[in-house]
């Protein structure tokens, strides 16, 4: 496929022609940005509700990232439990006897920290399987996950800067909670993870202040169906610290990045190759957007292809 600058290599500058041709590819871009963002739920309603939060015996990596790299997270989780994706989609499923498992109420995300006290980049959370008593293949599951850190050596022991692969697998238990929980469209897509940030976790922060939780960095919990899009979120309202499963709680956490400068607060780092943002590296989501309008010409293939966000 020819790229933009192949097709108007030999017209001038400044001719109407290349100026109608830049528009068009620049409404395209706008019409896809939109409704990206529309099928992520940027103006679906988001109502907080009390429930309970199942609990259970977890199995998961732990990681120092942006909460956007969970999804990553989950997709290594899955791949080591033999979930396919089908049709080339990321409708993620698991083939028991030749009936269709759900990824939802089965792999979660544990997020725990408050990104307005911890930097972006510089959260952690805690992705893998939640094993409920109902689950009659969760004993062979969770020797499944355990047996992928034979021979492995974890290149991080709090999982910052490398990939999910590279992360052994622990064990944890979570205990079941009454919580505040609300549903919301997932994509797996850039735009689910910024709405995560600033949409979804903002409303569980303002719920647990007007509910005398201040003082206390909520813990989220989240769940997702890429095959049903919607990812169902938990706030556990009693019991909090169990969900750190021994790891440094968030408020003594916080203090290594009481001296740390504004755009690192905020999560904007450059190290003199890559631009990241609130820990999303922005290579990454303009390769993205190339491949998807079809600019640049065939691109080669590099080590971030396979980077999480």
């Amino acid at each position: 496929m020819l790229n933009y600058h192949e097709l108007t290599m030999n017209e001038p500058r400044d001719s109407p022609q290349r100026r109608k041709q830049f528009l068009v590819i620049c409404s395209i871009m706008v019409v896809m940005t939109l409704h990206a963002a529309l099928n992520a739920g940027v103006l679906a309603t988001f109502d907080i509700e009390e429930g309970t939060f199942p609990g259970g015996e977890f199995v998961y990596k732990f990681m120092t990232k942006d909460y956007a790299a969970s999804t990553g997270a989950l997709r290594t989780v899955a791949s080591d439990l033999g979930i396919s994706e089908e049709g080339g989609s990321s409708n993620l499923i698991i083939m028991e006897e030749g009936v269709p498992m759900d990824t939802a109420d089965l792999l979660y995300s544990v997020l725990l920290d408050n990104e307005g006290v911890v930097p972006g980049g510089e959260t952690r959370f805690a992705s893998g399987l939640l094993l409920a008593k109902s689950n009659r293949e969760g004993g062979k599951m969770k020797k499944q996950l355990l047996e992928v850190n034979e021979g492995m050596v974890s290149k991080s022991e709090e999982g910052r800067g490398v990939h999910s692969k590279d992360i052994k697998y622990e064990v944890g238990n979570l205990p079941k909670v009454t919580a505040a929980v609300a549903s919301h469209p997932f994509t797996s897509g850039v735009w689910s993870a910024v709405l995560q940030s600033f949409k979804i976790i903002p409303k569980f922060r303002k719920y647990a202040e007007d509910h005398g939780e201040t003082g206390k960095s909520p813990i989220v919990i989240t769940t997702c169906s890429a095959k049903q899009k919607m990812c169902t979120y938990y706030m556990p309202l009693t019991k909090r610290d169990k969900f750190y499963m021994g790891k440094t709680k968030t408020e003594e956490y916080a203090k290594n990045f009481e001296h740390a400068g504004m755009m690192k607060r905020m999560g904007v780092v450059f190290d003199g190759e890559a631009l990241t943002i609130g820990g999303i590296n922005m290579g990454n989501v303009l390769r993205g957007v190339k491949r998807a309008l079809g600019l640049g010409g065939a691109l080669k293939k590099s080590a971030s292809d396979g980077d999480e966000l």
